[in-house]
């Protein structure tokens, strides 16, 4: 979600609250500071094109909460799985996870930080954005890792593994300040996405057939 090359003001008032959100959080940015991001000296503008400050972060926060699922959509659009393997739908779902995650745009660092806000300090929005956006993606994400350990498989088996799958790209968003100064000599993840997608699908696998043969042991 790049800022348009010629944005409206609504616009430039939009991505300056990304920024200011993401720096201040939604209690230490003032309108004053999201006008002054966006180059207004105009106080009334996040009122009059947003109702208020508060629904201009719930805007702020739909947004970045929908894209994973957007991309999904779109690229099962334009790539539809037909017979694909369970093991090619969950390659897809992760390069999904990573590209937004790691996204090219100037404002991923930004995203990355108002979704850590959020996940410290919740706001009230969050239970709407689970409900409308992060099911979702649970819902299809729970579908090919059953498809993979099998359906007989427990619910906590099936919930471990999103969580272990999922939890890998998760922990280079949180800890990448502290990974890239362990491992200085790492190119970033948007230049080492391709060979990182390789790992995950390598040790994803074993480990989903690891819990696959433990679960019918038991």
């Amino acid at each position: 979600m790049p800022m348009p090359k010629n944005p409206t003001t609504k616009e430039r008032m939009f991505f300056a609250a990304i920024k200011c959100f993401a720096r201040d959080g939604f209690q230490g940015a003032t309108v004053r500071d999201i006008c002054k991001e966006a180059g207004t000296a105009n106080a009334t503008a996040v009122n009059y094109y947003f109702g208020s400050k508060k629904k201009l972060y719930k805007s702020v926060l739909d947004l970045i909460f929908a894209e994973n699922l957007r991309r999904r959509k779109a690229r099962e659009a334009s790539e539809p799985d037909g017979d694909q393997s369970p093991e090619e739908r969950l390659r897809k779902f992760l390069a999904t996870m990573l590209e937004v995650g790691f996204s090219e745009n100037e404002l991923a660092k930004d995203v990355t930080a108002i979704v850590l806000r959020e996940m410290m300090s919740p706001s009230e929005h969050l239970d709407r954005l689970v409900e409308s956006f992060v099911l979702p993606d649970v819902a299809d994400f729970t579908a090919i890792l059953k498809d993979i350990l099998g359906h007989d498989a427990p619910d906590h088996v099936v919930r471990d593994c999103l969580a272990s799958v999922g939890g890998q790209i998760y922990y280079y968003l949180a800890f990448w300040p502290i990974f890239s100064r362990v491992y200085p000599e790492h190119p970033g993840v948007k230049a080492y996405r391709q060979p990182l997608l390789d790992h995950l699908m390598r040790f994803s696998m074993a480990g989903l057939e690891a819990a696959r043969l433990a679960a019918r042991q038991t």
